[in-house]
């Protein structure tokens, strides 16, 4: 079970990043089902937004990587929270007064994306300064049973919005908690910096793409992580931020049942947030990829399931969520252990900026199986997922990983 005293350090930054949860994800359901509308649910159109929405973690991810480890890490998630801020109220008062382009949606998300790669690799490079190395996978399940205590909170707030309110209201509700984001952060006491290299940004992303390649000998079994993650969220992402919303907006002809769908994985992630160290003793890379093909093979059930009950694809759903909070856990708690002190924050934006691309690279693939595959999508995409982490499984490319 979950063991972590929140003491006085820790305490604002796992109130903040719950608020900031909270909110992000009722903006990424209102986000997902304001695309689908807009876009008639036509998945190629879909595909080609969210391709070009994780673009922008091409230029990102590196300077969050930089950022992370070279700069002040509360002002870095200060300034963050407050830019998102002002695009979160961007997105309510272009919702509300009728001008949303989809041009316009596309520009703003791609800014968000690139806000995230800057606030992920601080986030996580924090508390490797704040708590002992021994109990990081502990400190990671409570961060992820926060985060997915958040992704039930977000989808029913969208719901609630779309009955008794409106869908943009939404984006009101990403504001405050964002805002309540803030003020915790502003509770932190000062994070350490390091005088490192000066920020050079093609050297960055040259050293980034390079980094990919020395990692490989260097540190095999983040490698197998880092690649077979990027090649999982090839599918995986398509399939959470728009795939799926689009099936349950068919099968259940509701928006608010999108909210309620999307809650109950998110309970099953809370669940097996909580239930991850008693599960799991020893954290190894190779964890990592057993999981990530279990995950696969759940979630192609699920999609397979919904073509003939409802009340059997929401209970493997739920099963879904249960196995997806392991693999996030297992990931982060593998790139914090196999790090060099002064290498966290690098290799948290190396899988941001790989992974990322990965959800980019989702877009267009899901685009070209919609074109082939048509209705069938959900189920064609969750069985790539399904065989994507065989190769790294049978080529035993993470035997070597932290005790």
């Amino acid at each position: 079970m979950l063991t972590l005293s929140f003491n006085r350090r820790t305490r604002p930054l796992v109130f903040s990043y719950c608020f900031s949860k909270c909110g992000e994800f009722a903006f990424e359901t209102a986000f997902a089902v304001a695309v689908v509308s807009m876009t008639d649910a036509d998945l190629f159109l879909i595909g080609v937004v969210y391709f070009f929405r994780y673009i922008p973690s091409l230029l990102f991810s590196p300077w969050g990587g930089w950022l992370a480890d070279n700069g002040n890490k509360k002002r870095t998630l200060m300034w963050v929270e407050a830019v998102k801020r002002i695009l979160a109220l961007a997105f309510f008062a272009l919702y509300s007064s009728s001008m949303f382009a989809l041009p316009a949606l596309t520009g703003l998300a791609m800014i968000m994306t690139a806000l995230e790669c800057l606030y992920v690799p601080t986030f996580r490079a924090y508390f490797p300064d704040i708590v002992e190395k021994e109990s990081l996978a502990s400190v990671n399940s409570v961060i992820q049973v926060i985060e997915d205590a958040a992704s039930i909170i977000g989808p029913l707030v969208f719901s609630a919005c779309v009955l008794m309110l409106s869908r943009e209201a939404s984006f009101l509700f990403f504001a405050v908690c964002l805002a309540s984001s803030a003020l915790c952060i502003a509770r932190l006491g000062p994070s350490s910096s390091n005088a490192g290299q000066a920020f050079d940004g093609r050297v960055m992303i040259r050293d980034a793409m390079r980094s990919v390649g020395q990692l490989k000998t260097s540190n095999a079994p983040l490698f197998a992580v880092i690649c077979c993650t990027t090649l999982c969220a090839t599918f995986a992402t398509s399939v959470i931020r728009f795939i799926l919303p689009a099936s349950v907006l068919e099968h259940f002809a509701s928006e608010a049942a999108v909210g309620y769908v999307l809650s109950l994985l998110a309970a099953g992630t809370v669940m097996g947030g909580v239930l991850y160290t008693r599960f799991n003793k020893v954290t190894t890379a190779r964890l990592v990829l057993r999981y990530w093909a279990l995950y696969g093979a759940l979630f192609f059930l699920a999609a397979v399931a919904l073509q003939y009950s409802k009340w059997l694809f929401l209970s493997i759903l739920f099963a879904v969520g249960f196995i997806g909070a392991f693999v996030d856990i297992a990931i982060v708690t593998n790139i914090q252990c196999l790090s060099e002190e002064h290498e966290v924050g690098r290799n948290f934006s190396l899988y941001y900026f790989t992974a990322v691309i990965g959800d980019a690279v989702s877009g267009v693939v899901a685009s070209l199986i919609f074109l082939l595959a048509g209705p069938t999508t959900f189920i064609w995409m969750t069985f790539m997922l399904l065989i994507a982490p065989m190769h790294w499984n049978s080529g035993g490319r993470a035997r070597d990983t932290n005790k």
